[in-house]
């Protein structure tokens, strides 16, 4: 099981960094990693960096696009998958966190079309990526490609 975490990076730090991801994934981690004594100093560096998600907007958007999908089901923040996977997504002020059960789940390409802003980082297993670069590159290998 994989958890994401998506972020909604404004326009000047995107700009700055979108051909500098491993720097982004640095900023992103040094905050997922802090202790509680600097909460403070890391809510200041967050609202520098990130736009805050307007969760009713991405809620009903997820919900439209996904409502007659076989295995999706919502209760008001968070979004179930169970069919070729099993995905929770939970939206919040700041962050989108995703759970899933694969390397790539589906909920990429919806918030892919919803904004193309958004930076994908896995703190446990190191991985990071802009969502806009990811690319399936066969859906019979379902291989990653990050352009």
């Amino acid at each position: 099981m994989r958890t994401y975490y998506i972020f909604n990076v404004n326009k000047y730090y995107k700009y700055m960094y979108k051909n500098k991801p491993y720097k982004m994934y640095k900023i992103f981690e040094e905050i997922y990693r802090t202790k509680d004594n600097s909460l403070i100093k890391n809510y200041g560096i967050i609202e520098q960096i990130i736009n805050p998600f307007n969760k009713i907007m991405i809620n009903e958007y997820i919900s439209y696009e996904y409502k007659f999908k076989y295995g999706y089901k919502r209760e008001d923040n968070i979004h179930y998958l169970n069919n070729i996977e099993n995905s929770i997504m939970t939206i919040n002020n700041y962050n989108i966190k995703l759970k899933t059960s694969n390397n790539y789940s589906r909920f990429f390409d919806i918030l892919n079309t919803y904004n193309d802003n958004l930076f994908v980082c896995d703190f446990e297993n190191y991985d990071y990526f802009w969502l806009s670069k990811l690319k399936l590159s066969s859906l019979q290998s379902k291989e990653l490609i990050v352009q």
